[in-house]
């Protein structure tokens, strides 16, 4: 089935080789599943039903490999699972879904190297590459648990689309419904930007923000239509897709010219605090280098801003106000590029500047543990801004 809107599918051969952001996306994509599929598998064994799993999704699977060797998504989401330090309390089944022949073949020839070690594995439950469209496999599991068939979640969806159009916003927002579903989405602005003003692939992009807001960018400038289409998406993606948290960042070239844009969309604050740390965590690849330029909060300041930038733009932000620790824990993670926080509240606090209220009275100065989240604090005014 041949997608509507331009997909890079169409012209890659069976294997390709890895260009720096792609080595740079999943080295993301380790750090976040070597934090998340241990916390899910905790939460889902105290989940009230017979059938536990946790499952990670890759709709855009590829062959698994690339032309110098280097793994592919699949391959490094089944070794996270397989190497991984801490035994799950509940298996986590990987899927796999590729709707290229010749690159599925490859990539279930990538996974028959690890058949042994996977059913000698108690991390993982089921390997089950898919050969079909990502919508419709989807599409098909969703619909088995609106039956009461099959729990969907928990579940990490990686939707690493070749171009702009083959992940409609829909698909996003029903994922989300599921209990305890994230969703990693790939969005490749340099081939959008392209064709932008090709009213043949306006139906494609009209399907991947779920209407027609973003129509106004065919006219505006380019570093105008970068920022609006990138605000814009976030928008659908919390309106229409329903997405609590959405945590944007870019990749660009080593002349600062926008690539793509990764998306990370949960209704789990701790999903977004562990997404910001395996973030913190990617270095910098190659020619490649992550810029703020063209989205907000994006990874070149979470390398670079310090607890005491986070200290002063608290003092400054948020002075005046009561809040309690996870508000404020809140605030930092969805507002500022920062996700550790107590060390700068700490120093806020010894200077006067944030107050505890009614703080329990074993309570130890200046710390914030998780069972006195509800903390309030007072925030004083500065004297001078």
């Amino acid at each position: 089935m041949r997608r509507r809107g331009f997909s890079l599918s169409d012209n890659q051969p069976t294997v390709w080789s890895a260009d720096p952001h792609t080595i740079a996306k999943h080295r993301i994509l380790q750090a976040s599943l070597g934090a998340w599929l241990p916390i899910l598998s905790r939460q889902s064994k105290n989940v009230g039903s017979a059938e536990k799993s946790i499952k990670y999704i890759d709709g855009f699977a590829g062959p698994g490999v690339y032309e110098g060797g280097e793994k592919g998504s699949p391959v490094l989401a089944l070794e996270t699972a397989l190497n991984h330090a801490h035994e799950f309390p509940v298996p986590v089944d990987l899927v796999f879904i590729e709707s290229n022949k010749q690159r599925f073949d490859k990539l279930s020839q990538q996974l028959s190297h690890y058949t042994s070690q996977v059913a000698l594995s108690k991390n993982i439950g089921n390997v089950t590459p898919i050969h079909g469209n990502c919508r419709e496999i989807i599409d098909e599991m969703l619909k088995a648990a609106k039956d009461g068939q099959r729990r969907f979640g928990p579940a990490l969806v990686f939707l690493d689309q070749f171009g702009y159009s083959a992940v409609p916003m829909d698909l996003i927002g029903r994922i989300l419904a599921q209990s305890q579903c994230e969703v990693l989405t790939f969005f490749f602005w340099r081939e959008l930007e392209r064709f932008i003003t090709d009213e043949s692939k306006h139906t494609g992009i009209t399907t991947a923000f779920g209407g027609t807001e973003w129509q106004p960018a065919i006219t505006m400038d380019a570093r105008e239509c970068r920022r609006f289409m990138h605000d814009t998406y976030i928008k659908c993606l919390k309106d229409r897709a329903k997405a609590k948290y959405v945590w944007p960042f870019a990749m660009a070239d080593a002349n600062s010219r926008l690539l793509c844009w990764l998306f990370f969309c949960t209704n789990s604050l701790r999903g977004l605090e562990e997404m910001k740390d395996a973030m913190c965590k990617v270095d910098k690849t190659g020619g490649f280098c992550f810029s703020d330029e063209h989205g907000l909060n994006q990874l070149s300041l979470l390398a670079t801003y310090s607890p005491d930038r986070l200290e002063a733009d608290m003092q400054k932000a948020l002075a005046g106000r009561t809040m309690s620790v996870l508000e404020i824990k809140e605030w930092v993670l969805t507002e500022t590029p920062a996700h550790l926080f107590k060390t700068p509240l700490g120093n806020l606090e010894r200077q006067g500047i944030a107050k505890p209220i009614n703080p329990p009275s074993e309570r130890r100065p200046c710390s914030y543990p998780d069972e006195q989240m509800g903390m309030l604090m007072k925030f004083e005014y500065l004297a001078l801004f």
